[in-house]
C-alpha cells in the first residue's frame, strides 16, 4: 500500500512540474501550434498541409457519414462552396484568414479546427451577432476543465 501512494504521489508531483503542452486544447491542437508551424515552415508549408489533412479527414467522414457535423459548420461550408463556382475552397485564404484569427493571443487557446469553422462561418457571411455566439461557444469550450 505504501507503494502505491508512493507511485501516486510522483505521478502528481510529476504532473504539476510538467504541465500539458499549451500548444492542445482537450488533445486537439491549437493556436499555439498553428504559430509553432511558422518556425518549422523551411520546406514546404506546414499550416496548407495541416489545413488540407484536416479537411482531407472531414471530406472521408462526410463520405462514409461517420458523424454528424463533427466540425459545426457543414452548413456553413455547403453554403461558402456554393458561392464559389469553382466548388473548390482556397487553402492559402483559409490559412490567412486562421492567421488572422490567431492573431490575438487570448484566442490561441482554440482548437484549429473551431478556428477553421469561425473563418469558414465569417467568409459564409453570417452576421457578427452569430459570429460572436459562435465564438463565446468555441471559448467556453477551450476553457473548460472537461
Amino acid at each position: 500500500m505504501k507503494k502505491l501512494s508512493s507511485i501516486i504521489l510522483i505521478l502528481v508531483v510529476s504532473l504539476a512540474i510538467h504541465p500539458q503542452d499549451k500548444r492542445y486544447t482537450k488533445g486537439a491542437e491549437n493556436g499555439y501550434m498553428w504559430i509553432d508551424y511558422e518556425k518549422y515552415s523551411i520546406m514546404r508549408d506546414m499550416k496548407y498541409d495541416y489545413l488540407s489533412s484536416m479537411l482531407e479527414r472531414q471530406r472521408i467522414i462526410n463520405l462514409f457519414q461517420i458523424s454528424s457535423d463533427s466540425l459545426g459548420c457543414r452548413q456553413d461550408i455547403k453554403k461558402l462552396l456554393e458561392m464559389n463556382e469553382g466548388n473548390e475552397m482556397d487553402l492559402s485564404l483559409m490559412v490567412k484568414k486562421i492567421d488572422e484569427f490567431y492573431s490575438e493571443e487570448e484566442l490561441r487557446i482554440v482548437p484549429i479546427v473551431f478556428a477553421y469553422c469561425y473563418c469558414v462561418k465569417e467568409l459564409a457571411g453570417n452576421s457578427r451577432k452569430e459570429l460572436t455566439e459562435y465564438l463565446i461557444k468555441i471559448l467556453k469550450f477551450s476553457e473548460s476543465e472537461e
